[in-house]
């Protein structure tokens, strides 16, 4: 399989990612965009995670884009010519990784992923085979929790139960568990 069309990613895999929500199909984009910055072969598992904590920790436009101006996706409301409010477009969330967990995963990551010349944004990248069981590991989480579309967490919790990453075993050796993710899975579905 491939992710190509950066521009238009999903453009060969739509109905693999036809039910991810928003922001899970924004850390896919972004584990594309990874991979190709680092020249990788394929995209895998652990382009995903470096995504998922981008996303998570809400730093995915600044990693992506790091030129656009900070405010960029700010909207600004304006009645009879005066400011009356500012507000970010993205709705709030809480993180599921502590700063400090998030800043070590990445940089672990960063050391243990192979690097050599990148691949521009518009050629193919194969998905690898263990990538692809994630995805479909996920899409079987999501009914599982009543949840309308594969979230974030649901990617998470695949990765956990792929288990043959060395993001998996990073994720293991600070303490993320399937069970915790499964937890926090529980608790957003009662929502």
């Amino acid at each position: 399989m491939l992710l190509g069309c950066l521009g238009d990613f999903l453009c060969y895999f739509e109905p693999m990612f036809d039910n991810f929500s928003t922001r899970a199909t924004q850390l896919v984009f972004a584990a594309r965009f990874k991979a190709g910055e680092r020249g990788a072969a394929v995209v895998d598992t652990d382009d995903l995670l470096v995504g998922l904590v981008l996303e998570d920790q809400d730093l995915l436009l600044k990693s992506l884009f790091p030129d656009v101006e900070e405010n960029a996706f700010v909207d600004t409301v304006v009645e009879k010519g005066r400011v009356v409010g500012r507000f970010r477009k993205a709705s709030p969330r809480v993180p599921f990784f502590s700063h400090k967990l998030a800043e070590d995963l990445l940089t672990a990551l960063k050391r243990s992923l192979p690097r050599s010349e990148p691949v521009p944004g518009t050629t193919e990248i194969p998905l690898s085979s263990s990538l692809v069981r994630v995805f479909d590991l996920a899409k079987q989480l999501q009914p599982q929790f009543r949840h309308s579309h594969v979230e974030p967490l649901h990617l998470l919790a695949a990765i956990l139960k792929e288990d043959s990453s060395e993001g998996a075993k990073l994720l293991r050796r600070s303490r993320v568990t399937l069970e915790n993710v499964l937890t926090e899975l529980n608790r957003a579905g009662e929502d």
